[in-house]
């Protein structure tokens, strides 16, 4: 991938994510300049990010010389890998554990990349799922099975 290919990528990451908590931002009450409201901190961290972001789209399209239509192309492939692994992991978690479901997203995200490599995406899946049994039973203690019917 090219330098303005990834930081256009970055970039709407960065403003996907400004947009996934910003907005919900409004609900929690705003206050008055006075008294704040519990919706100002995650406001203005999301605007933060949507400045970088948008700064980081800018900078990649100026410095690569293309056109704004460049801009709006998807890669159709990568981001229906992306989803379809994230949607494989939140509605296998409960029915399969995690042993099934971390594994199972990280292999299917990773058919987004064109390089596609299967043993650091096994090396990857391995490490992300024990990190988040360290993460979310050990630490948080939250009930997650590992394995269908065992805890």
């Amino acid at each position: 991938m090219k330098s303005a290919d990834a930081d256009r990528a970055s970039g709407y990451a960065f403003l996907a994510v400004a947009l996934l908590f910003g907005i919900p931002a409004f609900g929690f009450g705003l206050g008055s300049f006075t008294r704040f409201g519990a919706g100002v901190f995650p406001l203005v961290i999301s605007s933060i990010l949507a400045i970088v972001g948008a700064t980081l789209v800018l900078h990649s399209v100026m410095r690569s010389g293309e056109a704004a239509n460049k801009i709006l192309a998807f890669d159709f492939r990568a981001m229906t890998a992306v989803v379809g692994g994230m949607l494989f992991g939140a509605f296998c978690l409960r029915r399969f554990g995690l042993v099934v479901a971390v594994p199972g997203a990280v292999i299917l995200a990773s058919l987004a990349s064109r390089e596609l490599r299967p043993k650091g995406t096994l090396i990857a899946a391995a490490v992300l799922t024990l990190f988040a049994w360290l993460v979310f039973v050990v630490g948080l203690g939250i009930r997650l099975p590992l394995i269908v019917g065992l805890y």
